[in-house]
């Protein structure tokens, strides 16, 4: 099967990703995908690699879901506005965190560089659900009116069968934009299935 910008499915590589430095200028993230609107953006995904022990960049008004894809891991540790702390453990392939991008978080190298998946969405009228992803793994796509985005990320070559006829075969680091409800069964290899949903109530 072949995806393009025109099908009910649009598929991303790793080469179409933009560069973009991060907001602390500490590093760079490739920015995978961007919702704005006109209050501001509203959500984004991106994928960055991280060298050194370092805060991270301050993304106050957004929430944040972190998932580890590769190396030996790190420990997050989370001060908040009004000063309650939290940790997290990050050590194998998909382990995931989610906080708030107001905190104060410091992130602690277990043993040299690590790469990662940030979901980032705003906390007054989006949320994202992040689910991590090994073969064989079924899921149901229902598009509606709420729900934004539904994507998969790969973390490793990846085959998917859609709707039980056809397959396709996913390039580490790539992303698949799902635009139609269908069934999809992930075959071989490991990813995430992200899900953007607004919370906003209508007038």
């Amino acid at each position: 099967m072949t995806f393009n910008t025109h099908s009910n499915y649009q598929l991303t590589t790793q080469n179409d990703y933009k560069r973009m430095p991060w907001k602390n200028g500490l590093g760079e993230t490739l920015e995978i995908y961007l919702s704005e609107d006109e209050s501001g953006q509203r959500y984004r995904i991106s994928q960055a690699a991280v060298k050194d022990d370092g805060v991270f960049s301050n993304f106050e008004g957004l929430s944040r879901t972190l998932v580890l894809l590769s190396g030996q891991g790190m420990q997050l540790s989370h001060k908040s506005i009004k000063g309650n702390v939290a940790e997290h453990c990050l050590k194998s392939p998909l382990d995931m965190a989610r906080f708030a991008g107001g905190d104060e978080t410091l992130a602690t190298l277990n043993n040299g560089s690590i790469e990662d998946l940030n979901i980032m969405v705003r906390e007054t009228d989006t949320k994202a659900n992040v689910t991590a992803c090994f073969a064989p793994f079924n899921w149901e796509i229902k598009i509606y009116k709420d729900r934004l985005l539904s994507a998969f990320y790969a973390n490793q070559t990846c085959t998917i069968t859609v709707n039980e006829t056809e397959n396709v075969v996913l390039e580490k680091n790539s992303f698949l934009n799902i635009k139609q409800n269908g069934t999809l069964c992930l075959m071989e290899g490991t990813g995430v299935f992200i899900e953007v949903l607004s919370t906003k109530v209508a007038e």
